[in-house]
């Protein structure tokens, strides 16, 4: 007897990777609570209600429910926030050590690789209470500058397992004094790390939780700093305990330094991110944070799309180079999925991708592919020439 065997075929739509874009991590200064959270335990919370199952209480950590609420006042409630709190003997510097098992280190490993930007912010006072030193230097708590340090090699090494992520540190104790900071954009080359001054309060703190909150919710693309997406949430702004409006040209000091900081603008109300700089000069590729994302979700999806590759068959012509067909058809691929799932979303302008077939496989086993990313510009200083005309001219 007669039949029809059909066979669904699959892969042939090629869906888009989901890389989670805006997820971020917050490693604070803590305690434990009885019958509650225990500190150095990660979790993951996606709403002011979550941290509450997870025993953390504004009577016992109040630092910490602070930084939350302007988080999810930010985000909304729904987004994905890992969070961790540590004891007041470890410092920023500590947090950010690449050989501490129970810093930052942890969080990023109980997230296996999710979070794309992570904050720390060490509560000041509290480890001053409990005996620690708080060492001003360059008008900042001088862990800060260490655990800047610490966090690019601690970057590397996750960049160089294929989870790349962005780090903020809160500048914490900042000294009120924007002419002694170090000049971040003069000679660092640390373009995986920004340190933000500035707080909601007055005090010694750096309102991290505000701008996770802002990171969690836009493309990433988008600058925190970007006015079009409205105000930020808090209805003040300090400098240390200086009101930003009591502070002069200090906020501009701050910002020209490669520091993140509050800013305003005449005639519109609120207040707002004054850019998004990393500890680097500003020629470099990634001075950027949205830059950085940028080439962080490229990296992630040009992994994706080629370790399926690793160890498979390869053409090549009779002389051991790699026949062309195959080099255009795999550059296709990535191609395909980096505009379906960036350009699409006009998170990036174009891309493109080289596999030059002269290379000879069969020698060094190793496949060489170039790929390249045009970003989006950003209209960041616009200049206006204003005046009148008379028609009858």
């Amino acid at each position: 007897m007669g039949s029809v065997n059909i066979t669904l075929a699959n892969g042939q739509l090629g869906g888009t990777l989901q890389t989670n874009d805006g997820i971020t991590g917050i490693v604070l200064t803590g305690v434990s609570e009885a019958g509650g959270y225990t500190v150095g335990t990660p979790a993951l919370v996606t709403s002011m209600a979550d941290v509450t199952t997870a025993g953390i209480t504004v009577a016992h950590n109040p630092f910490a429910i602070k930084q939350l609420q302007e988080f999810y006042n930010q985000a909304g409630s729904g987004a994905q926030l890992y969070l961790m709190l540590v004891p007041d003997t470890m410092t920023v510097a500590q947090m950010s050590d690449n050989s501490n098992a129970n810093g930052a280190k942890k969080l990023l490993d109980y997230s296996g690789g999710k979070i794309k930007v992570l904050g720390l912010l060490s509560d000041d006072v509290a480890i001053a209470a409990a005996g620690g030193t708080i060492t001003i230097s360059h008008s900042l708590n001088a862990d800060v500058f260490t655990a800047a340090s610490n966090m690019k090699i601690m970057a590397a090494a996750y960049f160089a397992a294929q989870k790349p992520f962005r780090c903020v540190i809160g500048g914490t104790s900042y000294a009120g004094t924007p002419g002694s900071l170090t000049d971040e954009t003069a000679g660092t080359t640390n373009n995986r790390v920004a340190i933000l001054i500035g707080d909601t309060e007055s005090g010694a703190s750096a309102c991290i939780g505000l701008l996770l909150g802002v990171v969690s919710s836009i493309p990433v693309q988008r600058k925190v700093s970007r006015v079009r997406t409205g105000a930020l949430t808090n209805t003040t702004a300090f400098l240390d305990t200086t009101a930003l409006e009591s502070s002069g040209g200090d906020a501009g000091i701050i910002a020209g330094k490669g520091y993140i900081t509050f800013t305003t603008y005449p005639n519109v109300s609120g207040y707002f991110f004054s850019g998004d700089p990393m500890l680097t000069a500003t020629t470099d590729d990634y001075a950027m944070m949205a830059r950085g994302r940028v080439i962080d979700k490229a990296h992630i999806l040009a992994y994706a799309t080629f370790v399926q590759e690793v160890d498979d068959e390869v053409p090549v012509n009779n002389d051991g180079t790699l026949d062309a067909g195959f080099c255009k058809w795999l550059s296709q691929q990535i191609v395909n999925q980096v505009n379906n799932t960036m350009t699409a979303n006009n998170e990036i302008s174009a891309v493109s991708c080289f596999i030059d077939p002269a290379q000879n496989i069969l020698s060094t086993n190793q496949l060489h592919v170039v790929l390249k990313i045009t970003p989006v510009g950003y209209a960041t200083d616009i200049e206006i020439t204003l005046g009148f005309e008379n028609p009858a001219n």
